[in-house]
C-alpha cells in the first residue's frame, strides 16, 4: 500500500517486476495524481518497492495503522479502476551524455532537491562528467531542510538521498558562493560545457500593504517552527492573536495551521491562538492542498470547517472531494474542542491595511470553479489580528537569467530562452521550481531533471566539443 506522503519520485516504478505501479511519468494523469498506486490484483508482494521508496511511503496492508487505512480505501480496486492506471511499458533508456566526447564539465547552481536529482542524473549518464555545485548556503538540502517539518513522514529518509551524489568524487561543492554576486552567469557559461540553474523559487509572493507589523511570511514561520520541532525550546517567532488569517490555501498554509495547533507558533501573550481562517484562492473543485495534507491535519487537535464559496461538492468519489464534502456539511457536529480552523475557498487576498485594533484583509471572491471560474465577482473584507502570507514563491532575480511574468526562468523543456526572441541561450538550462514555477512536489524533480538532462545530451551531441 502506498501512503499519502508518496513523493512520486518513481524509484518504485523502476524495480517493480510486475509493472503494477501507476501512473508513470509518461501517463497523462501523472501530473494530476497526488500519489502512486499499486494494482493489488497484479502485486506479488516481493517488497522491492518498499526498499526502493526514498520516503518510506510503502507498507503492507496488514501493517497499516488506523489513520493509514484511509489510503487502503483510497487506492483499492483493480488496475482498471485505479486513477491513471499504468498502461505503458518500462521507462526508456536515458540518453547518454558522453558518447564520443571527452570530459564534460557541468555547473549546477543550487543544492536543493532539484539539484540533487540533477546531479544524480548526470552521474548516471556519464562516466566522464565532472559536476561543480554552487550553493549560497552552508549545506545541501534547500527548502527540504528549512521549510519542511522534520516530523513530516519520510523527510528523514529523503534527506539521505543527498549523501551519495554530493559525496561522489566527480562532484565538487562550493558552499557559501552566491551566483550573480560572487561569480557571474557569464563566467560560468565560459568555464563549463553546461550551466544548470537549480536555485528554486524562494522569494515569497506578497500583497499590497504587507510591510507592516503582524504580517508574516509563511516560510519564516515554518522555518522557525521547524527549529522548535528539531531542537526543542520556545518558539522563536510569535504572532498576535486571537485570530490569524492565512492568505493562500496550499500545503504550506496547512503546515502553518499544524504548527499553530502544536504550539510551535504561539501568540505574543503565550496563550493559544483562538481561531485560524485560511483564505484559499483556488475553487473547492480544485484545491491546492493534497488529501494527505488535510488528512494529517485532521489527526491533530483541530476542528476544521469548510466554506465552499457557493460551489457544490460531492460530485466525484475522490477521497479529497468526499472529505471536503463532510467538512462543509452545515449540520456537521463540531468536535467542540481543539483549534477552530475555517477554510474559505474562492477568496483571493489583494491587500492588507490597518483597521480598528486589527488588520483588515482585503479580498475578492472568485468564481466557484463550475462556470466562469476565475472572474472576480465581489469584494469581501475579513479582519484578523495577524496575517500570514502563503501565496507561493517566485525566483530571485539573478543578472543574466531571464525571468518570465510568472516569476520562473523563461525556458522550453529546460532550455533557458531569451524572452524577447524565444531563442535558447547556449549552454544555459534550468530545473525544478525555477523551471516550473512553485509547483509540484519533491519527487517530481526527478522527472523534471531527466527532461532537462535530455536537452543537454541532445545539444551536446549536436555540437562537437571544443575542449
Amino acid at each position: 500500500m502506498i501512503l499519502g506522503h508518496c513523493c512520486k519520485d518513481g524509484s518504485c516504478l523502476r524495480v517493480c517486476p510486475q509493472n503494477c505501479i501507476s501512473p508513470t511519468p509518461g501517463d497523462p494523469d501523472f501530473a494530476a495524481a497526488e500519489q502512486l498506486s499499486i494494482d493489488p490484483s497484479a502485486c506479488i508482494g516481493c517488497s522491492a518497492c518498499v526498499d526502493a521508496c526514498p520516503v518510506a511511503a510503502i507498507k503492507p496492508e496488514a501493517a497499516l495503522t488506523d489513520t493509514e487505512r484511509v489510503y487502503a480505501r483510497q487506492t483499492g480496486g483493480s488496475r482498471d479502476e485505479l486513477p491513471g492506471a499504468r498502461r505503458t511499458g518500462r521507462p526508456e533508456i536515458p540518453i547518454a551524455l558522453d558518447a564520443g566526447r571527452g570530459p564534460l564539465r557541468i555547473a549546477v547552481v543550487g543544492a536543493g532537491t532539484a539539484a540533487m536529482y540533477t546531479v544524480r542524473e548526470l552521474l548516471q549518464r556519464s562516466s566522464v562528467v565532472r559536476v561543480t555545485v554552487f550553493e549560497r548556503g552552508a549545506r545541501a538540502g534547500g527548502l527540504l531542510r528549512t521549510a519542511v517539518a522534520p516530523d513530516h513522514r519520510g523527510i528523514g529518509q529523503l534527506t539521505r538521498l543527498f549523501d551519495v551524489p554530493f559525496a561522489e568524487s566527480r562532484v565538487e561543492s562550493r558552499f557559501g558562493t552566491r551566483v550573480g554576486v560572487d561569480v557571474t552567469i557569464e563566467a560560468l557559461r565560459d568555464r563549463f560545457d553546461a550551466v544548470i540553474l537549480a536555485f528554486g523559487a524562494t522569494t515569497p509572493r506578497t500583497v499590497a500593504g504587507a510591510a507592516m507589523p503582524d504580517v508574516h511570511q509563511a516560510i519564516d514561520l515554518v522555518a522557525a517552527a521547524n527549529a522548535v520541532a528539531r531542537d526543542g525550546g520556545i518558539p522563536a517567532v510569535t504572532v498576535t492573536g486571537p485570530v490569524v488569517a492565512i492568505a493562500g490555501g496550499g500545503n504550506v498554509a496547512l503546515d502553518v495551521v499544524a504548527n499553530i495547533a502544536q504550539r510551535r507558533i504561539v501568540d505574543r501573550s503565550g496563550a493559544p491562538i483562538a481561531r485560524v481562517v485560511v483564505l484559499a484562492r483556488s475553487p473547492v473543485s480544485r484545491p491546492s492542498f493534497t488529501f494527505s495534507a488535510l488528512h494529517e491535519l485532521r489527526q491533530l487537535d483541530v476542528d476544521i470547517t469548510v466554506d465552499t464559496g457557493g460551489a457544490r461538492l460531492g460530485a466525484t468519489s475522490a477521497p479529497l472531494d468526499q472529505l471536503l464534502t463532510e467538512l462543509a456539511r452545515p449540520d456537521r457536529r463540531s468536535r467542540r474542542s481543539g483549534l477552530p480552523v475555517e477554510v474559505v475557498f474562492g477568496r483571493t487576498v489583494t491587500g492588507v491595511r490597518p483597521g480598528a485594533g486589527c488588520l483588515c484583509v482585503e479580498t475578492e471572491r472568485t468564481g466557484s470553479g463550475d462556470a466562469g471560474a476565475g472572474a472576480m465577482v465581489a469584494e469581501v473584507d475579513a479582519t484578523a489580528d495577524s496575517v500570514v502570507l502563503a501565496s507561493g514563491f517566485t525566483c530571485e532575480p539573478v543578472p543574466g537569467v531571464p525571468l518570465g511574468p510568472d516569476g520562473a526562468v523563461s525556458n522550453r523543456e529546460g532550455r533557458v530562452v531569451d524572452i524577447a526572441t524565444g531563442v535558447p541561450i547556449a549552454g544555459l538550462y534550468v530545473v525544478g521550481w525555477a523551471k516550473r514555477g512553485g509547483r509540484g512536489g519533491l519527487g517530481e524533480n526527478r522527472r523534471c531533471a531527466a527532461q532537462t538532462v535530455d536537452m543537454i545530451a541532445a545539444d551536446l551531441a549536436a555540437v562537437p566539443s571544443s575542449r
